[in-house]
């Protein structure tokens, strides 16, 4: 989804700052800018239901104090598709994704934010605030969490069977896997859709007019800078929607498969005879 507007940054940055027709530059550039950005439209639903955990982790927990860790390790578990290492782990590595999806409001705001001066401020064309280091950061953070994620995961394995034996080290470690999970789950819920959809839409809306302006030769004047963050900040904040959409999906599948594996101990014991410890 974000192809279109990575080639266009890529060709924007190239030439903004070498080239003598910026405006012309910008005739060029923006469609591909207008029409990626656009894309995103479907991207994030506000009708996709929240994260939230069914099993009861009270009781689970009490129904632990009777059954040692090797009587529990053979049951059934289910992990995400393809992770590798324990649940504990995975969550523990999740949470920086999630405290860095959760910025994707205001990361939109800032993105906005620059287009409404493009819209409302002739004099703002000139301009030379545009600061390459916050993009930086952007794209760095992503990579770092996306490869931090990756080693978590068994290159192209399908596989979401576990044992109760690869998904805790220990019976103790259920208390941290509920504390984080339940973390994870109440930060990334915490991200109104709504809003994400209705920011996107804003945006648009202002590369619309901006569309118009370029059309009537009313940025003719347009700095090198302005371009390149109207470019950079297109595809940062597309790469961005698409990181917390995977994140999202994430922490909704580890949520689901804790449930499930959680279910399966209650269901196999609460009823039941309790084991030696």
């Amino acid at each position: 989804m974000t192809t279109l507007l990575e080639n266009q940054r890529k060709v924007v940055a190239l030439e903004a700052f070498t080239l003598h027709d910026i405006a012309g530059l910008l005739r060029r550039a923006f469609p591909a800018i207008r029409k990626g950005f656009e894309d995103l439209l479907g991207l994030v639903s506000p009708a996709e239901r929240p994260v939230a955990f069914s099993a009861d982790q009270k009781q689970f927990l009490e129904l632990l104090a009777g059954h040692n860790y090797v009587t529990l390790s053979p049951l059934p578990a289910r992990v995400p598709q393809g992770l590798k290492v324990p649940y504990l782990v995975y969550a523990e590595e999740l949470s920086d994704a999630v405290a860095h999806a959760a910025q994707i409001l205001d990361e939109l705001a800032r993105y906005t934010l620059f287009l409404g001066k493009l819209v409302t401020s002739h004099d703002f064309q000139y301009s030379a605030e545009y600061n390459p280091g916050y993009y930086q950061e952007l794209q760095h953070r992503r990579d770092e969490d996306n490869e931090t994620l990756g080693k978590c995961f068994q290159t192209g394995s399908t596989r979401t069977e576990r044992t109760y034996a690869d998904v805790v080290s220990r019976n103790a470690d259920w208390k941290a896997v509920f504390e984080v999970a339940n973390r994870l789950a109440a930060e990334i819920n915490r991200i109104d859709r709504t809003v994400i959809v209705k920011k996107v839409e804003e945006a648009v809306h202002l590369l619309d007019i901006i569309e118009k302006k370029i059309a009537r030769s009313e940025l003719e004047a347009v700095s090198p800078g302005v371009i390149t963050e109207l470019s950079e900040g297109a595809y940062q904040m597309a790469s961005q929607l698409e990181m917390y959409s995977t994140v999202w999906y994430k922490v909704q599948t580890f949520v689901t498969a804790v449930n499930f594996s959680t279910e399966v101990v209650l269901r196999a014991f609460s009823g039941g005879e309790k084991a030696g410890r």
